[in-house]
């Protein structure tokens, strides 16, 4: 794989990778996770054809991993009673930002999108992957991935307006803008 090493490609996406996987389970624990893909990764270095880019590569394989878990284990039950509970787990440095309030909204918005919706909103918006990079990873391509991306958009809106969603402040979302006296 073009000069990479596996100890470059962690200290270059391991962050990215951990981001990916908190949003993606819905739980700060994903320290396995992660070691699970960068040991795939490295087992399966010789093959990557520079087809797309490193950190694309990564996350696919990531993806595919978590899938993998949730299909054989029923993870799913066990996330979504997590999100349910407190969420005094988001300690961690990656989830120092999602304590605030504001953003805490947001995680559980996000989390309550489609997960189609949810991942183009994780590798779009927060990952801030190109449409080309988010396709190659959810396997369709880049027009539907805008398409699912401002529906995704969308559809957040309406969940944080529902919820009574604040900016700073007292104000709540209204969907307008505020003009200042």
């Amino acid at each position: 794989m073009g000069g990479y090493s596996i100890e470059e490609l962690f200290q270059k996406y391991e962050q990215d990778i951990t981001s990916y996987l908190i949003y993606y389970t819905g739980s700060a624990d994903v320290e396995d996770l992660v070691q699970d893909t960068f040991l795939l990764a490295m087992k399966n270095l010789s093959n990557f054809k520079e087809n797309s880019h490193p950190k694309t590569w990564l996350i696919s394989i990531a993806r595919n991993i978590v899938i993998d878990k949730f299909r054989r284990k029923l993870l799913w039950r066990k996330i979504k009673n997590i999100l349910s509970s407190e969420q005094n787990m988001l300690d961690t440095v990656e989830m120092e930002i999602i304590k605030k309030q504001e953003n805490n909204q947001l995680y559980k918005a996000i989390y309550k999108l489609p997960t189609q919706y949810r991942e183009v909103v994780i590798l779009r918006g927060i990952m801030e992957l190109s449409s080309k990079e988010a396709s190659d990873i959810v396997k369709c391509s880049p027009n539907k991935v805008n398409v699912m991306y401002h529906r995704s958009l969308k559809k957040l809106r309406e969940i944080l307006k529902k919820e009574g969603y604040t900016y700073g402040g007292n104000e709540r979302y209204t969907g307008k803008s505020k003009k200042s006296s």
